[in-house]
């Protein structure tokens, strides 16, 4: 077993290569923690405040054990820094022998094929993209992983993408004519030879849903660490539901054409398009009629209870399904292409019979509007507890799990309970901060409340204030997109900062972006609370406009919440202000990443003072300076550099 102290100690390994080293003891006992779980078996959870170097502090004893370990993260960003700083730094610097590789989900790669198809037939949903198929074209010339990642100005919504990516439900896998030189290929060679596999939750899920009736998307393991562990619960509910959009339906007709148009039939309606159409259409236009207006989630009750009656156009759009399913499975063979399209069509089939069944009180089922014409249908399971234990924990030997904000006021009960592991061994390593000397925490006096109509002009007061003592330099965190957006139109117009939106690109590329550009005002929402590193001067200040309460009327909140008070429970402080906490602790983390940074973090949401819950928040977030007038934020930033 590694003895800790050997690397992380004052007279160890870390101490000698490291040329900006300092003595972290927290790290150190992590690190003897996570080897002996490596080591013996078990569960172990660990809170690592930020700058107590978890990963070193899992990597290292990970690569001691000369078994497989796969590295689990919440975000792609974090996946890019263990597997292009990290552990190229133990290979180079410590001369550890490295053996790792960096798998993303398949929707990350391109797809050889698909570019072709859509190089000699570019059936666009949105004309305003025909651009970007040369682009995407030069680019799969020249680079070595099929990565969209390294497109940095690429936009995240490009429906583009969507024709040309590697994702499962098109994939012919042995029988493509790229087969060979496939980038989802060549990374699952390489990960069969890898002893560190680094994937996000994401793909590690999705090889948990697949495992079973479809073969493995990972190599064989027993032994996996979580990072950013407090994004597990969320991912989980996603996998182990089921989720089926209008989109997919519209997907599977356009391929029906192009694989008809390629066996010599017609360019438009082939393969049973036009009346899968027809009968989607008629399918989901009172869905959408009912959801129109509407925003996020909303209940998809079966019938008895209120719920959208669908027996007949379920019948229509069911047999236009197998229908397109029998023309293709008819054609003659054509390379790569009849041998996928029905049986995806009958998975996706499936998919919306299980929804609409709408019946199992283990799942809550929900419809939303996504734009102006997509809907999704969701059954997603209300507990995840039991689902982790037995799909998860319970077939592994050893299982870490960590991040920087697991503990409610101090207690890891919230965590455990969720994740169901009430056995689990549990650590918590403080960060080496000086939380105090770097950072005010601002609640500023005379707040109106969220819900005033008040409140909104007010925040924006506060905002301005705040930016002209920082010069910029700032995350926006909102709750909604609603609030963002309109935080964001008054910025533009007063034009003062460089302005950065999330959705205007990547998250990398917005990030990055934000590094470069002097002053920058980055707005973003909830993918923003999380994973996104910028130490240094470039970020300054962090601004959360509400505390982030989930939405009560969300369904799955809504089913989680019932079952806990039928359960005898109360769901507010069990469930509902814990979540909201560990979220708080998030997005305020973005601000301080090294021991040099300082900044102002602000809250505007007066509930943090007037609410006997705000208490709860404050006892859980690390030990900042609390002030109430914009005044003492000055005195503590200091004057701008001029």
């Amino acid at each position: 077993m590694l003895e800790s102290a050997e690397f992380f100690g004052p007279q160890g390994t870390l101490a000698r290569i490291h040329p900006s080293y300092e003595p972290r003891p927290g790290q150190e006992r992590m690190a003897a923690a996570v080897a002996r779980t490596l080591e013996v078996g078990g569960s172990l959870i660990v809170e690592a405040g930020t700058g107590t170097g978890k990963t070193l502090a899992y990597l290292v004893p990970a690569l001691a054990t000369g078994r497989r370990v796969i590295v689990s993260t919440g975000t792609r960003n974090l996946q890019d820094q263990i597997y292009t700083k990290d552990l190229p730094f133990l290979r180079e610097r410590a001369g550890i022998d490295v053996s790792a590789c960096l798998m993303k989900g398949r929707d990350n790669y391109l797809c050889r094929y698909r570019l072709a198809q859509v190089e000699r037939e570019p059936l666009l949903e949105d004309a305003a993209e025909a651009p970007w198929i040369g682009r995407i074209a030069a680019w799969s010339r020249a680079t070595g992983h099929g990565d969209r990642a390294e497109i940095a100005d690429m936009p995240d919504r490009l429906r583009l993408w969507r024709d040309v990516n590697a994702r499962a439900e098109t994939c012919s896998g042995s029988r493509c004519p790229e087969y060979d030189p496939c980038w989802l290929t060549r990374m699952k060679r390489r990960a069969a030879e890898s002893r560190i596999v680094v994937v996000n939750h994401h793909l590690f899920f999705a090889d948990r849903a697949l495992r079973s009736a479809y073969g493995a998307v990972l190599p064989e393991y027993d032994a996996v660490i979580f990072d950013e562990a407090h994004l597990l619960e969320e991912i989980a509910t996603l996998y182990f539901g089921v989720q089926v959009s209008s989109g997919q339906l519209e997907d599977l007709a356009r391929d029906g054409e192009r694989l008809a148009t390629r066996c010599g039939g017609p360019s438009q309606g082939g393969c049973g398009s036009a009346t899968l159409r027809r009968a989607a259409g008629e399918f989901y236009a009172g869905l959408r009629d009912r959801l129109r207006g509407d925003s996020g989630r909303a209940r998809f009750d079966p019938p008895g209870r209120g719920g959208p009656q669908l027996e007949g156009e379920w019948a229509r759009l069911s047999e236009a399904i197998d229908d397109l399913a029998r023309q293709a499975e008819a054609l003659p063979a054509v390379t790569g292409g009849p041998e996928a399209l029905p049986a995806r069509a009958l998975e996706l089939r499936a998919a919306l019979a299980s929804v609409l069944h709408r019946e199992d009180p283990a799942f809550v089922y929900s419809m939303e509007l996504r734009g102006r014409k997509t809907v999704v249908l969701t059954a997603a399971p209300i507990d995840v507890a039991d689902l982790l234990r037995s799909n998860v924990f319970d077939r592994l030997q050893s299982t870490v799990l960590t991040s920087a904000t697991m503990t409610v006021e101090n207690g890891f009960e919230f965590f455990r309970r969720r994740l169901g592991l009430e056995q689990a061994e549990t650590l918590a390593v403080e960060s080496p901060f000086d939380h105090r000397a770097q950072a005010v925490l601002y609640l500023p006096r005379a707040m109106p409340a969220p819900s005033d109509p008040a409140f909104l002009e007010r925040a924006l007061e506060e905002i301005l204030a705040l930016l002209d003592v920082t010069g910029g330099r700032a995350f926006l965190l909102f709750t909604s997109y609603a609030q963002m957006e309109r935080v964001h139109a008054e910025l533009s117009r007063l034009d003062r900062w460089p302005l950065l939106l999330q959705g205007a690109g990547t998250k990398v590329a917005l990030v990055e972006s934000f590094r470069s550009t002097p002053r920058a005002v980055l707005l973003g929402t909830a993918s923003f609370w999380h994973g996104v590193d910028v130490p240094g001067d470039a970020l300054s200040l962090v601004v959360v406009d509400k505390l982030p309460f989930d939405v009560p009327s969300d369904p799955l909140i809504a089913a989680r919440v019932e079952r806990i008070r039928r359960s005898g429970g109360n769901p507010f402080v069990e469930y509902q202000l814990p979540l909201a906490v560990l979220e708080l602790k998030q997005g305020l983390g973005r601000l301080l990443r090294n021991r040099a940074d300082r900044g102002i973090l602000a809250v505007l949401d007066p509930r943090l003072t007037t609410r006997h819950y705000g208490r709860t928040f404050l006892r859980s977030l690390p030990p900042y300076r609390v002030v109430r007038e914009l005044r003492e934020c000055s005195e503590f930033f200091g004057p701008l550099p001029t």
